[in-house]
């Protein structure tokens, strides 16, 4: 089997973050399966980019990672810079070029350890980042880009037509990212790619009196929100149309969980957890009404196939064409786009349990169909051997 390296951000059991879990869960199930697996990384663990994890090269989880330093802390002026860049219609290629070092994380002795990859295939995860922008240019063996490409606005930088353009091969979490990198990227019509997403597995107890005891939920019904707590993942949005739910309603329970960014106002019948020890993620799911996902920008969402494998109806923001695709192709749950829809569709769901039962039986036997780890695999072994 032929050498893989995936290079990303960040990476580690304790690393929050859609793109970077994916990079652990292809290279460890990888590893399990007899590949020779490594990872190149920073030292950074949060994308304020300090040095937190040891500099040098361990084994993990049957993985041989390598972490780089990083040369400087994220940018405190970058958000400024941001504004005042992608508020302009045209934008220089030396512009781009300057936003992507500014942001970070800058490493340069990790763009060496890349330079000097000699045999098999480099994975480069997410498009976003100066490791894969650059990392990219610096590659002498074959490049697979899992962009994690979303509707946002530094996809429009010049530099990606580049990035995208001389990718030897791409992998998709979505129908949705494709057909946005097709429209943005022409060129990469003729491009080998695969619509890949993530393999999906439980990997805690299924225990939903067992999640309610240790979380402190009691016996009352609740909906619940899993992920990282930020306004950007539409969390504080959600809140407010919760509230608004729930004084209509006359009663409701919404619990958010995960590490908290951007904590949301406190609001009547809203329980904000933080983080849920692993052990009891799948219970907490399992455990609620339904599951909840309001962000506008994924390119995957573990969670909602995690929701429908533990049996969960999912609800989501329907402006997100991957979560759409999701509900859309499992049956699996509702979607909504405004405050009436929202509304209807949670109540629908919360009224008629023999709805619930259908949407998650069905939901679960897509996330067992498309994200087993042998059909994944299968899928992703036969976009290597189309770019080797």
């Amino acid at each position: 089997m032929r050498p893989i390296t995936f290079v990303t951000p960040r990476y580690g059991a304790d690393v929050f973050g859609g793109a970077e879990q994916a990079a652990r869960s292809y290279a460890t199930r990888l590893a399990t399966d007899g590949w020779t697996v490594r990872v190149i990384s920073t030292c950074a663990r949060s994308i304020d980019w300090h040095d937190e994890y040891a500099a040098g090269t361990t084994v993990e989880e049957g993985v041989e990672v390598t972490r780089c330093s990083v040369r400087a802390p994220r940018d405190s002026g970058l958000d400024a810079l941001s504004a005042t860049l992608f508020a302009r219609h045209e934008i220089t290629m030396a512009e781009a070029e300057a936003w992507i070092d500014r942001q970070g994380p800058d490493s340069p002795d990790l763009l060496d350890a890349v330079a000097e990859i000699s045999d098999g295939v480099v994975a480069m995860s997410p498009y976003l980042y100066q490791p894969t922008v650059r990392g990219a240019r610096s590659a002498s063996v074959p490049v697979v880009l899992h962009g994690a490409a979303h509707p946002e606005a530094p996809l429009r930088l010049p530099v990606f037509d580049r990035l995208y353009a001389e990718a030897d091969g791409l992998a998709f979490f979505s129908q949705a990212e494709q057909q946005l990198v097709l429209e943005r990227f022409p060129a990469t019509t003729t491009t080998p790619q695969v619509v890949l997403g993530m393999p999906i597995d439980v990997d805690s107890p299924v225990d939903p009196a067992g999640a309610r005891n240790a979380l402190g939920l009691g016996d009352e019904p609740f909906v619940v929100c899993l992920g990282r707590v930020d306004a950007g993942k539409g969390v504080h949005d959600l809140v407010e149309r919760f509230g608004r739910f729930r004084e209509r309603r006359g009663g409701g329970h919404l619990v958010i969980a995960g590490p908290v960014v951007d904590a949301p106002p406190t609001t009547p019948g809203v329980t904000l957890l933080g983080p849920v020890p692993a052990e009891h993620k799948f219970g907490l799911l399992a455990a609620a009404e339904v599951l909840i996902n309001p962000s506008p920008h994924e390119s995957f969402s573990i969670v909602v196939p995690e929701a429908l494998l533990a049996g969960t109806p999912v609800l989501v923001n329907g402006w997100c064409l991957p979560l759409r695709e999701h509900v859309s192709n499992s049956y699996g749950g509702l979607w909504y786009t405004g405050l009436a829809d929202f509304d209807l569709a949670l109540s629908r769901l919360l009224d008629d349990a023999a709805l619930r039962q259908r949407a998650a039986a069905s939901g679960a036997a897509y996330v067992r169909e498309m994200f087993a780890w042998p059909a994944v695999r299968s899928r992703y072994e036969r976009l290597l051997d189309n770019v080797t």
